[in-house]
């Protein structure tokens, strides 16, 4: 039992020896646990080799004048014995020989008769358990690419940094579309071999994610825009690496740090400041200002409001009249969208519009727009006629919705509206696109009896092909058009939509002489300031008070 070579078979012991772990077989004699065999690892840890084999724990310790290290042990196996299972003692415990135990199971080996002839240990040495866990530690608070502190450590361990100096690379993807992905990691690792190499104690090099690195300043600076130009002068200078030189530039936003602000506020700021910076133009730089309107932190702030704007009620419609000449009549009025912000504040569509297709909320908002125009049609119909049509604006992202036509149809069915009634205007920027899908959807929706029109027609140049293949009614003639009034380019437009047989209406009426003038060239419908401004749906005016404002010789 004590020759080793006879209990384990020579693959095994080949197997236990490549272990990083401490193996120990013990036999069970007479309720004494004998030496049998110990793997390599186990012999440079405990220095018990070979010679060992065959004596029990008090022997081997009595040799060593350690009676406490050999009942410890005795106990912790008899342990096992008793329960005759698996029982595993976590790392940390402070030995009799003033070393801490590793992490450790031990198993019993029974034979035909269940009993325990063996019993196996295996140990995870507390010295590699401690490197191991340094090594983790390690890797927790640096990127694993640049070796630089990360992130997490930003958050954890720097409280009272001066200023944040955030910069990244203008045109890292460049480098990789042109010279491979590992070029672009080879880059960022020299990125931050500057950092490390040109920066003292009094600055931590962080690099946060993707091309984005902090410096963060431990002392107050007089001049923090002086430091911004020096890290932009220093990776400026061009990289040498794979008998390829590289120039880069990089673009720094730089935000103060008070005891009032926490790390996230900082590092806001200082993106702010980074975007602020870039959007000027390459190799810039920008100190965050409180008092400065960032187009970025009020986009934000109409993107958290917005997601509330319904539930608060704060969106109205505003109705502006189409006048049709030959009809002697407001033939419809365009629904136009206004969002009264906290009830106080009104937002142009300019600016929210963008901010709710970005997001997706222009699809709730867009289908509250729909239903409470269906809504106001009544009115609207007994104020200026029966046939008087509502022109309703829709996005390319609400169209673009496989479902968009059966939610259209649910609210004009819950609403009793009849498609006919109801004019849906894209944008000419729109019309160009002219997807597949957008094309047939257009199509589906004119066959239901809807009727599609072309807003701001003439500002986006569209083909005579794109205008032939796309299912529309009407062109609306962008304002621009009217305001220069170029009759040669307006009676082309108009000679256009005749060939076409699509209905033209003029938008941007804002003097009787246009109007004028417009009558003169063969258009007849009208929209602008001078026929109405965009009203709500209490104030439009009645036919007749709208009538009598039109000079005589042309009604």
């Amino acid at each position: 039992m004590n020759n080793e070579d006879s209990l384990i078979h020579p693959l095994l012991k080949l197997a236990f020896d490549a272990m990083e772990d401490l193996v120990y077989i013990m036999a069970v004699e007479n309720r004494q646990f004998v030496y049998c065999y110990v793997n390599r690892k186990a012999e440079l840890s405990s220095g018990i080799t070979s010679e060992y084999m065959g004596k029990n724990f008090f022997e081997l310790y009595s040799e060593r004048n350690q009676y406490e290290m050999a009942q410890y042990l005795h106990n912790k196996y008899s342990k096992v014995l008793i329960q005759a299972q698996s029982v595993r003692f976590d790392e940390g415990h402070l030995l009799p020989t003033g070393t801490l135990s590793g992490d450790s199971i031990i198993s019993p080996i029974f034979d035909e008769h269940q009993n325990i002839t063996h019993l196996v240990c295996m140990t995870r040495s507390y010295d590699e358990r401690h490197h191991y866990q340094e090594k983790m530690q390690y890797y927790a608070y640096h990127d694993e690419l640049t070796q630089l502190l990360n992130r997490r450590f930003l958050y954890e361990f720097v409280t009272q940094p001066a200023y944040l100096f955030m910069f990244d690379i203008d045109n890292l993807k460049y480098v990789n579309d042109t010279l491979g992905m590992e070029s672009g990691d080879t880059l960022l690792v020299e990125v931050a071999g500057r950092l490390k190499r040109n920066f003292s104690s009094d600055y931590i090099s962080i690099r946060l994610s993707g091309d984005e690195f902090i410096l963060v300043s431990n002392r107050e600076q007089e001049h923090p825009e002086q430091m911004a130009k020096i890290i932009i002068s220093l990776m400026n200078e061009p990289f040498l690496f794979n008998n390829h030189q590289i120039k880069i530039n990089v673009s720094v936003g730089i935000a103060f740090f008070s005891e009032d602000i926490n790390i996230s506020i900082a590092l806001r700021r200082a993106d702010i400041a980074l975007y602020h910076a870039k959007t000027s133009g390459r190799n810039k730089h920008h100190l965050f200002c409180e008092s400065t309107q960032y187009e970025q932190v009020v986009r934000f702030n109409y993107e958290l409001a917005l997601n509330s704007c319904l539930e608060k009620e704060e969106l109205q419609l505003l109705y502006q009249p189409i006048y049709g000449n030959k009809q002697k009549q407001v033939v419809a009025v365009e629904a136009l969208l206004r969002w009264k912000k906290d009830h106080k504040y009104m937002v142009s569509p300019a600016d929210f519009i963008p901010v709710a297709e970005q997001t997706g909320l222009i699809i709730p908002i867009g289908e509250w727009v729909i239903r409470q125009a269906c809504c106001d049609l009544t009115i609207i119909q007994a104020k200026y006629g029966q046939q008087t049509k509502i022109a309703i604006n829709i996005s390319r992202i609400q169209l673009s919705e496989p479902d968009f036509i059966d939610r259209i149809n649910q609210i004009l069915k819950e609403e009793n509206v009849n498609p006919h009634y109801i004019d849906l205007e894209i944008t000419e920027s729109v019309a160009m696109i002219d997807t597949v899908s957008e094309r047939s959807s257009l199509l589906k929706l004119r066959e239901q009896g809807y009727t599609i029109s072309i807003d701001d027609f003439g500002t986006g140049y569209s083909s005579l092909s794109t205008l032939t293949r796309l299912p529309i009614d009407n062109i609306k003639i962008d304002r621009s058009f009217v305001a220069q009034m170029n009759p040669p380019v307006l009676k082309a437009l108009l000679a256009m939509a005749e060939a076409l047989e699509l209905h033209v209406v003029a938008e941007g009426i804002e003097e009787e002489e246009q109007w004028r003038q417009l009558i003169e060239l063969g258009c007849n419908d009208f929209q602008g300031y001078w026929i109405s401004y965009p009203m709500p749906l209490a104030s439009l005016p009645d036919l007749p008070h709208f009538l009598s404002s039109f000079s005589n010789d042309y009604l």
